[in-house]
C-alpha cells in the first residue's frame, strides 16, 4: 500500500530510499561514485510504479465487472417484470 495518493512507494521502500539517500550523500561528501546507489533507488521506484500500475488495472477491472453485474441484474429484473403475467385476468 502506498504511503500517499501521490507516491507509489510503500513504507518499507520509502525507508530504503531514505537510507540510500543518506549513503549517497555520504559518498558524495567523500568524492566517491554514487551511480550504483542511484541505480538501486531508481529500481525501487520503477518496481513500485509498476506494482501500483498493476493494482490500478486490477481495480479498474473489478469496477468494470461490478458495473456489468449491476447492469445484468437490472436487465434481468426488467425482463422479469415485462414477462410476468398480469393478475387481473
Amino acid at each position: 500500500m502506498s504511503i500517499t495518493d501521490r507516491d507509489d512507494v510503500n513504507a518499507y521502500e520509502a525507508a530504503q530510499i531514505i537510507a540510500l539517500g543518506a549513503k549517497i550523500a555520504h559518498r558524495q561528501a567523500q568524492g566517491k561514485s554514487t551511480a550504483d546507489l542511484e541505480a538501486r533507488v531508481e529500481r525501487i521506484l520503477e518496481k513500485a510504479a509498476q506494482r501500483e500500475a498493476e493494482k490500478d488495472l486490477i481495480r479498474q477491472a473489478a469496477q468494470a465487472a461490478a458495473h456489468a453485474a449491476r447492469f445484468e441484474a437490472r436487465k434481468q429484473k426488467a425482463v422479469d417484470r415485462a414477462t410476468k403475467k398480469s393478475s387481473w385476468w
